[in-house]
């Protein structure tokens, strides 16, 4: 996981990139090739050594990428068709995407990539053109600032580093699922992926069935790593079955929990799971923020949306303390919510749309939401957040499911879910209704102690940082 910054004409990247530092502390540089400029800032975690510093050249194709590919033999596999003399000369997926934008072309490589992505990239084919393109889901944040001349960047406040007018008129993302082309005001939108939501006719037990083994590939496909990782732990289904997953794997994993409430039902759950899979658990304190500690959220997570910035406030927390153990990387149980439709507002929404479209489009919404939110709070603190229910094949899985494949009843949202891990973990947790984490944690409930009117205050303080680039 790193930082990207890019752009065209004349700009000058340094304090841009400098103001990144926090995305990848372990190396900076910049370049600028056929006309685009590019800077990186490295969180080293797939072949830590030098040789896979970034922007990285393959032949006419230089890149700066953050991200990971969980795929990279396949990768490998269908360059080395069309280039059988080729020889690899890193063993991380930098090299691999590289390459597979230089001989295959985006437009083929890309529909390829399962993982997550946000890459800027110049091709001496194709002087003068600054390429940019985001992973399917949008886990991946890359933000693009449309005034002449255009930059890109993994986050707003590099734009307000590199001098440039802080407008929300002249800031967009770049979509999920699609790549670019931008030379001068002119911009090439192409779409590499389309979500599939056919649907396919099974029951709840063979949901469950399928849907267990979807997940448990997902997590092991996500253990590609050169430094240690760490989980995430909630108390809820969906971080237990992550961490069940990686237990499976990982000896003498480390989970880490939010403690606010020490009575909590979410800490009695998170310690459940933990005893059931004999793993550590760090209870992380999350003290009642004040009014200064959410404005500092907003900064981070560059959002004025009520529940991302109450839940970034604990994620803050978790991340600071894993980053002061050693970790680099952990997992997260994002994106579930959004595929069995289990947020209270979708109850009544359901009644009117159609269930498998309704489920598609929250999910693809996540990529302007929960997706940057997880990825900025925890590169605040150089940790990189993975998504298992992100995966292809869960995705596709889980929007081909009936309705009645899915939920048992109003009460029971995500009964696919909690069938798949029935046994496996706590019944408690298995059984537990679903509740928001901030509802959990006991933190919505403290903050209106300290905020009269949350919602208003978060609005102004992200109008505020759009306007300062703070």
């Amino acid at each position: 996981m790193c930082g990207v910054v890019a752009g065209l004409g004349k700009l000058d990247l340094a304090p841009a990139v400098a103001r990144l530092h926090h995305r990848g502390p372990d190396a900076a540089a910049m370049t600028s090739v056929a006309g685009v400029h590019l800077g990186h800032t490295r969180l080293a975690i797939q072949d830590i050594d030098a040789r896979s510093n970034q922007p990285f050249r393959d032949g006419p194709v230089t890149i700066a990428y953050n991200g990971e590919l969980y795929n990279t033999d396949a990768l490998r596999k269908a360059v080395i068709e069309r280039d059988p003399t080729r020889r690899w000369v890193t063993t991380g997926d930098t090299e691999v995407l590289a390459a597979a934008l230089h001989v295959l072309g985006p437009d083929r490589a890309l529909p390829m990539v399962n993982g997550m992505f946000a890459v800027a990239w110049a091709d001496e084919r194709r002087p003068g053109v600054l390429h940019v393109a985001r992973d399917r889901h949008g886990e991946i944040p890359l933000h693009l600032h449309l005034a002449q001349p255009v930059m890109a960047a993994s986050e707003l406040k590099a734009f307000a580093a590199a001098g440039r007018p802080m407008a929300a008129h002249l800031i967009a993302d770049v979509p999920a699922g699609q790549w670019g082309a931008i030379h001068g005001r002119r911009a090439e939108w192409h779409r590499f992926h389309t979500q599939r939501c056919t649907p396919a006719g099974m029951n709840l037990d063979q949901a469950s069935r399928r849907l267990k083994a979807a997940l448990a590939t997902a997590v092991r496909r996500r253990l590609i790593s050169d430094v240690p990782i760490c989980s995430l732990l909630s108390g809820g289904i969906d971080s237990a079955a992550i961490t069940y997953e990686l237990a499976q794997h990982v000896p003498g994993l480390v989970a880490y929990t939010a403690k606010l409430d020490p009575k909590s039902r979410d800490l009695r759950c998170a310690r459940e799971v933990a005893e059931m899979l004999g793993i550590k658990l760090v209870e992380v304190p999350v003290p009642v923020p004040t009014a200064d500690d959410l404005a500092r959220v907003v900064q981070v997570i560059e959002q004025p949306y009520k529940a991302q910035i109450e839940i970034g406030w604990a994620c803050l927390k978790l991340a600071q303390a894993m980053h002061a153990d050693g970790f680099k990387v952990t997992y997260s149980g994002e994106g579930s919510d959004e595929l069995w439709a289990s947020y209270g507002f979708a109850y009544h929404a359901l009644q009117k749309t159609d269930w498998h479209t309704y489920r598609r489009d929250l999910m693809a919404s996540q990529a302007r939401k929960n997706f940057p939110r997880v990825n900025k709070t925890f590169m605040s603190a150089s940790v990189e957040g993975r998504l298992p229910f992100c995966d292809p094949d869960v995705v596709d899985l889980a929007l081909s499911l009936p309705q009645h494949a899915v939920a048992d009843g109003k009460s029971r949202p995500k009964a696919v879910l909690q069938r798949a891990y029935a046994g496996l973990l706590p019944e408690s947790v298995v059984q537990r209704p679903k509740v928001a984490f901030q509802d959990g944690l006991g933190l919505k409930t403290a903050i209106t102690s300290v905020l009269p009117d949350p919602a208003r205050f978060y609005r102004a303080e992200f109008q505020r940082v759009v306007r300062s680039g703070a």
